[in-house]
Parts: structure tokens; sequence; C-alpha cells
């Protein structure tokens, strides 16, 4: 609740200050995430069956759609309105149910969210998911059980070869060349080079890092070049994609937060994910709540409202201090009775 009431006053006041560049949606986006924790904080009952029969059923319905055709399922004046409508809402739609399921399933999801990443081969899912990992297994504890750990990075590596092996990873591995390549040679020259220039210097026409690069580089002179009040007080909710070149949002939460609704809120955001991810103690759904705050630095995830209610009304349950796991034996146990 204090997270809640502080990030509504702070975010008020970006909303005064900027009263006529306010998008009233994208503040309620931002601050459903306060509010659908403290829901969830308030619901300590167990974790029922029928709850996971809805998580299968969301999970089965992109599906359904993609396999009639088409995930988009609505168009309004060329504008296509899906219920998956790209590969990194897919990525994270997916995500959020594995770690809704993360009570039940435990430390399983860890293994099917590498699957998830790979197999939709989003490079900013899969970086979140491998760091997250890296850092889920540098923080166990010596007198874990060597068995216990084995039997999940021994699955985990082995998925990780074949989906290397089939491809999973080369958009990533060319991504992460071509932005080694922008560092060596200064990123302030890559803003003012043309596509064509890029392209012939990596000698790949993928450059969706060089994009997020430029367009970074962009909103960060807008916000610079601003006076004292826009410092503190952000260019208001959902003003970004007025305000640069390409017309779109930032492609990173934690700079968009910081420019649309200045310091003061970025700084509850943090303090809030980090608070968040401490009270966790599943370790499975640790690692992939650190997906999600990793991922938040390369997508535009606020904008996912599913996802996000997922995401933090169940952190919020599973931080409740409450029963709301049950193994899959007991569920198919009471299922028979």
């Amino acid at each position: 609740m204090t997270f809640l009431v502080v990030s509504v006053a702070a975010t008020l006041l970006s909303v005064i200050y900027n009263a006529a560049n306010t998008s009233m949606t994208d503040v309620l986006k931002y601050l459903s995430l306060y509010i659908f924790y403290a829901a969830g904080r308030c619901n300590r009952t167990p974790f029922r069956s029928v709850e996971l029969y809805c998580l299968y059923a969301l999970a089965a319905l992109p599906i359904a759609f993609m396999a009639v055709g088409t995930s988009k399922i609505w168009n309004w004046e060329g504008k296509p309105f899906g219920y998956l409508p790209n590969a990194n809402i897919a990525v994270l739609h997916f995500s959020a149910l594995l770690f809704a399921a993360a009570p039940v399933f435990g430390n399983r999801v860890i293994l099917l969210q590498l699957l998830n990443a790979a197999l939709m081969n989003k490079i900013g899912a899969i970086v979140a998911t491998v760091i997250a990992i890296c850092m889920w297994v540098a923080g166990l504890r010596p007198r874990e059980s060597i068995i216990s750990l084995a039997a999940i990075l021994i699955p985990v590596l082995t998925l990780g070869v074949v989906a290397f092996q089939f491809g999973a990873f080369d958009r990533a591995i060319i991504a992460l060349n071509g932005l080694a390549f922008a560092l060596n040679i200064d990123p302030r020259s890559v803003v003012s080079m043309s596509y064509q220039k890029l392209v012939l210097l990596t000698g790949s026409t993928d450059l969706s890092g060089f994009f997020r690069l430029i367009h970074w580089a962009n909103i960060w002179d807008i916000y610079s070049s601003g006076g004292v009040g826009t410092w503190i007080f952000g260019y208001g909710p959902g003003e970004t994609p007025a305000l640069t070149y390409a017309g779109l949002v930032p492609h990173n939460d934690y700079l968009r937060i910081l420019v649309e609704y200045g310091p003061v809120n970025l700084v509850i955001f943090v303090c809030f994910l980090t608070y968040v991810r401490a009270a966790l103690t599943s370790g499975a759904a640790r690692v992939l709540f650190v997906v999600l705050c990793i991922y938040f630095f390369s997508e535009n995830l606020l904008d996912s409202f599913t996802s996000m209610t997922l995401f933090f009304a169940y952190a919020g349950r599973m931080t409740a201090g409450g029963r709301v796991g049950e193994s899959p034996r007991t569920l198919s146990r009471n299922l028979s009775q």
C-alpha cells in the first residue's frame, strides 16, 4: 500500500505539471502495476485447480488463433488488433503464464521459460532469461543439493545446446556482435549513420539493436534539453511518441518512466521491483520475475496489460504469506475427488 500511495502521489504531480500533454490510459496502465500487486497481497487463499485450467486456456487461445490462420482478430482502418500481435508480446505472455504457474510447477518453469525464449527467437527475452538463470545459479547456497541443481542445469544446458544447433540464438548473436561493433567505433557516431551504411559495415540487415541505440539517444537528447520542470516531472505520460522523430515509445520502460514521469517515479518503480523480487520466496518465481525486470530494458512491456496483470497480481499473491501453491499430485487428487 505504501508503494501504491507514493506512486499515485508522484504520478499525480507529473500529470498536474503536464496537464495538456497527458495520456490517462498510460497513467492507468502504469499505476495498475501497483494496484494489482496490492490486490494480490490481500489474497491469501490457496492456489486452486480451476486457476491452473484458466492458465492453460490463456496459453491455448493464441495458439488456437494462429491455427486458423492468423492472430489478428480484428482490423480497423489498417490497424490490426491481435491477441498476440507480435513475438515480443507472445514471449511476454507465456512468461507471465509460467510465472503465475510457478507455485505449482516449481523449477520446471525455468526450463519452459528457456524453451519459450528460444522458440520465439527474441533477443531481449533470450538475454534476459540467460542472465536470470545465471543469477539464480550463482545465488544458490553451497548446501543446496547437487542432485536438485543438476536436475535443472542439465536440461537447461541440453536445451540451450539443441536450440543453438537449430539456430534459435543466431539473431541474438548477430545483434550482440553489432552492438559490440557500435561500442568499438563510438556509439555517438552510430546515431548519425544511415541505415544503408550500417548494413554495409555490419553485414546484416537485422539492425534492431542499432535502432534502439539511435532511438534511446534521440529520447535522451529531448529529455536532457528540457527545462528544470521537465527534468523533475518528465514530458508527460504517453508523450514520447509525439516528441521523437521515430514517433514510437522508447522500447525501454525504465527510460520511458524517466522521460514521461520524471526521476522520482523511476526511483519508486525500481525500488518497487527490487522489493517484489526480494519478497518472493520461490526460486523459480524469482527467476521469472528477474526475466521481466531485465526485459523492461529493451521492450514496451507496460503496454501489455494482460501480462502485467498476471505478473503483478500473482507476485502480490505469492508474497502475501499464504499457502499459494499446491503440488500437481495434490491438484490431481483433488480433481479426482
